[in-house]
């Protein structure tokens, strides 16, 4: 069943009630909104997405509602607990949806038991992964949106999951983020996507959030294997330059943006030195959306074939 199946009256109550078990791709999250705003843009955004019902094991618990009954009438915020702690601060009630979406990525990146995942922008194509891991503002969120829609599947926006058994990447295709211009040059690029409304003044900026293509949700338990990392930069008025990097600056990109690297001691090292011995690496400046595209495709096309582990 997926969420869009729900009525909007039973969906309400599930979510006020004994919760949403939402498989979003690689995690099942127990979700329980309180706030009635709050449900409708969830609808909308996760209509495609799968509910795990009856329940089986949930990796993480979100629940959305409003810190005080004060606040449900005097300047209403919303507040988000994860696992039973509140371990974000209040946002103004207009900023739920934000919230909501910040407080899955902190699950993950918060959890006891995930595996390895790495801060970066993750697509496939013809079974290969392309990892893009970048800091906030380097333009990965909108070269990954822009991607989606030109025949690469979206695994995720924000996280790249890697199995440990065996070293592939699981997806986790959830609403992408866009921040600012981002948001008109993605909806200019591609006409077809589908937005939340935009969010003014949250602590990101301006933010709207694209829905995945219905493929990549409906794909969600298909992993992918190594292919290209490549570390991407937005420069305005840059050309387009795409430059090869050697193992160990791809090794030290990779765990610089790592959410989890450190507690996994041998393990996350083992895993990390064998994706990268079967990816190609490479930088990426780019202002040009096109360019950007058509350099990657190449790439893309260029590897040699994918080699069972």
């Amino acid at each position: 069943m997926r969420v869009g199946d729900f009525p909007h009256s039973e969906l309400a109550d599930r979510l006020r009630g004994d919760g949403l078990h939402l498989v979003t791709g690689a995690f099942t999250t127990h979700l329980h909104i309180e706030l009635p705003s709050l449900v409708d843009e969830f609808a909308q955004m996760y209509a495609d997405y799968p509910v795990e019902d009856p329940p089986g094991i949930d990796d993480f618990e979100v629940r959305i509602a409003s810190p005080s009954l004060l606040r449900r009438h005097f300047r209403p915020q919303a507040q988000a607990w994860i696992d039973g702690v509140d371990l974000m601060e209040p946002l103004p009630l207009d900023h739920a949806y934000p919230g909501l979406e910040s407080s899955l990525n902190l699950a993950v990146a918060t959890g006891d038991y995930v595996p390895l995942v790495v801060h970066s922008a993750v697509l496939e194509r013809d079974g290969r992964a392309l990892v893009m891991p970048a800091p906030s503002g380097s333009g990965k969120s909108t070269l990954c949106a822009a991607l989606a829609w030109r025949g690469w599947r979206l695994l995720s926006d924000e996280m790249t999951v890697f199995c440990f058994d065996s070293g592939n990447v699981l997806p986790n295709p959830r609403p992408v983020s866009l921040k600012n211009r981002a948001v008109e040059v993605v909806a200019a690029y591609a006409p077809q996507a589908r937005f939340s409304r935009v969010y003014r003044g949250t602590y990101k900026g301006d933010v709207a959030y694209m829905q995945p293509p219905a493929d990549a949700v409906a794909r969600a338990h298909e992993p992918a294997g190594p292919g290209l990392v490549i570390a991407p930069v937005f420069r305005q008025g840059a050309p387009t330059t795409v430059r090869e990097m050697d193992r160990t600056a791809g090794f030290r990109w990779l765990i610089d943006n790592s959410v989890n690297y450190s507690s996994l001691l041998r393990t996350g090292f083992d895993l990390l030195t064998g994706f990268l011995e079967r990816c190609a690496l490479y930088s990426l400046t780019y202002s040009n959306l096109d360019e950007a595209i058509e350099e990657i495709d190449r790439l893309h096309q260029a590897l040699p074939p994918l080699q069972p582990r």
